[in-house]
């Protein structure tokens, strides 16, 4: 299998891609990546989250953020307790996705833990993340 290298986002042309494993990329500015689509359902990419080595934990928490894109995994709220626990965990790749995707999810509950991230976590991408989860969930608190 040859080995794929993105410079720039192929959808949205930053420079913003990082790099999972030898073939696996994602964009930090628009979600983009080339993962291959998980068609089990919501047990086992959870599993894979909380269990699962580095590279399945990394995976996993970036699939839960692709909420809304229908030929990708969708989290649904009864997710939101395993990824909680998530937001613990030791890579802060998996905490980042976790964090956005709790933003998406709307998750109210996880507010005060999104703010502890948002101020404490050691790494800046954590902090980043979990700012831009308690914006989109205080934003949609304002619509209603």
């Amino acid at each position: 299998m040859k080995q794929q290298v993105f410079e720039e986002c192929p959808k949205c042309g930053n420079v913003n891609v990082q790099q999972l494993d030898e073939n696996s990329w994602f964009c930090l500015d628009c979600d983009w990546d080339n993962l291959t689509e998980i068609a089990t359902g919501n047990d086992e990419l959870l599993t894979s989250l909380l269990h699962g080595d580095i590279h399945s934990r990394r995976i996993a928490a970036q699939s839960l953020i692709n909420i809304g894109d229908v030929d990708r995994h969708l989290a649904s709220p009864t997710d939101i307790e395993a990824m909680l626990k998530a937001l613990n965990d030791e890579d802060a790749d998996v905490r980042y996705f976790v964090a956005v995707a709790l933003g998406k999810l709307n998750a109210r509950d996880c507010l005060k833990r999104l703010k502890q991230l948002a101020q404490d976590d050691v790494s800046a991408l954590v902090r980043e993340g979990a700012q831009t989860a308690i914006q989109q969930i205080e934003a949609h608190v304002e619509k209603e």
